[in-house]
């Protein structure tokens, strides 16, 4: 009976062990992916925004920015782009400038992320604030489709060149017919 007990006790305190050692889930990072997402935690929503690219390899973070982020009595307008890449290890990346650009963060689920954000500069300070992103497509500048071009033009074009046909007939015989009537 005493065998039993301990064999229990012993069983208990493993899983314990066991259960308290296990980390938090967390996911491999999608290579080449960018992710956009928000942060939260300023006084006055909305608190920014934050995009950044996961390297072809998975290995590093890059071009991490924050967007219109408030602080205390100021607001870093966007984009406030880290000036490094940081390195992915064990699927979590940071801390990033003590003091000025403190970001870190986790990959916790396929294609998702989380962490903080902290931006101080000599008169403004955001604190620490969260922040949650996910896989989003790229975003795409200048002109996404070409304009459209209808028929009318093509024939304002074909009648300007009849036109200019025209007119240099019309110079030429009146240079001709000119120089004729001044010669006889």
């Amino acid at each position: 009976m005493k065998a039993i007990r301990i064999l229990g006790l012993a069983v208990a305190g493993t899983a314990a062990v066991l259960l308290l050692s296990v980390s938090p889930a967390s996911a491999q990072p999608v290579a080449g992916a960018h992710y956009a997402g928000e942060i939260s935690g300023c006084g006055e929503p909305p608190c920014g925004t934050v995009n950044f690219t996961v390297s072809g390899d998975g290995s590093q973070v890059q071009g991490f920015a924050a967007s219109n982020v408030p602080g205390a009595g100021c607001l870093f307008l966007g984009p406030q782009p880290y000036p490094f890449d940081l390195d992915i290890v064990d699927d979590s990346f940071g801390p990033g400038i003590e003091d000025m650009y403190e970001v870190s963060g986790s990959f916790l689920s396929e294609g998702s992320a989380e962490g903080t954000l902290r931006l101080a500069m000599v008169d403004c300070d955001t604190g620490v604030l969260d922040w949650t992103a996910a896989v989003a497509p790229l975003p795409v500048g200048g002109i996404a489709e070409l304009p459209d071009v209808s028929d009318s033009s093509a024939r304002n074009h074909v009648a300007l060149t009849g036109l200019a046909a025209a007119a240099l007939v019309a110079l030429t015989t009146g240079a001709w017919y000119a120089r004729r009537r001044r010669l006889t």
